[in-house]
Formats: C-alpha cells, structure tokens, sequence
C-alpha cells in the first residue's frame, strides 16, 4: 500500500480499534517497549499487551511487528497526513502556488514550476544564497580559495613549528 494511494473501498479498517488500542499502537510506531508504553499510559505492561493483542486480532495479523507495520499502512491511507506538504520555505512564491494563487517568481517573472500532476515542485535550498544566483560562480571559486588558502597556512605554521622544534631539541 503506497503512500499516494487513494483509500480502498469499504469501510476504514481503524474505526475497529478503540482509542486505547490506538494510543498503544500510536506509541508502538515509535519503536517503545511495552514496558515504556505502560509508563508514558500509566497502565501495567499486561494491558498494554492485551491492547496489541485485541488490535493484532482486530486487524488479523499474527505479530508485534505486523501489527505495526498494517497500522502504520493503515493511517497512511486513511489519515491525512501532517507531513504531506513541509512548509518550512519562506518562499513566498512557492507557498503561494501551493495555495493557487498565481504570483510571478521573484527573478524570472514566470510561474513556480509544477510536476505533471499540477503540484508544486518544492525546492528547498540546502546551501547559503550566497553562492547562487548571478554571482555565484564566483563566491563558489571566492570560498574555495580562501579555504585553499587557510589550509596551506596551516600547513606551513605546522612546518614553521617543527622546523623550532627541532632547532630547540638539536641545540
């Protein structure tokens, strides 16, 4: 069952579960031990265990392991989920595509690009702005000569110290 997935026809195979079985199960996706989820609950590691058995039978699967995995699958489809779109840009065009409205992308007066499916393509910048853009090629050559630079003055203090070094020990 892939993420993108439109939801299977019947009904939502979580209504089955209690809230409890859902708040172990919760806990359960997020690798905790019976005994961690009795603790974070305030209940005995036995309930918590007949949770996750009533829950592994709810949804006719034999393990821990493939209890989690079906509900993980299960909220995917059936659950909108929180991470579908990261607003962590602070690009102002590229949150206004994802909302529809149409505003011109900040250096080339076009349109944020968008995949085959009409969504936005999210492009997050990983390195600074300066070493973009129209004068980027020559920040980039700027940066790694100044780094080329630091590192052979460290070599040669590190060569000027032994070369002390060993007058002191010669002498």
């Amino acid at each position: 069952m892939a993420d993108d997935e439109a939801p299977p026809p019947g009904p939502n195979p979580l209504l089955a579960l209690t809230d409890k079985q859902r708040e172990v199960l919760d806990l359960l996706l997020e690798h905790k031990t019976s005994k961690e989820i009795s603790r974070l609950l305030g209940i005995s590691p036995h309930t918590v265990d007949q949770r996750l058995m009533q829950a592994r039978a709810k949804l006719g699967v034999a393990s821990r392991g493939e209890v989690a995995n079906v509900y993980r699958q299960l909220k995917a489809v059936w659950e909108n989920s929180a991470y579908q779109f990261s607003y962590m840009a602070e690009n102002a065009y590229l949150l206004d595509s994802l909302h529809g409205t149409e505003r011109m992308g900040p250096e080339t007066d076009q349109p944020p690009a968008v995949d085959s499916g009409g969504n936005p393509v999210l492009d997050f910048r990983v390195g600074s702005e300066l070493f973009e853009g129209r004068w980027g090629t020559l920040a980039r050559l700027g940066a790694i000569v100044a780094l080329a630079l630091f590192l052979v003055l460290l070599v040669l203090g590190g060569v000027s110290m032994f070369v002390s070094l060993s007058r002191l020990m010669g002498r």
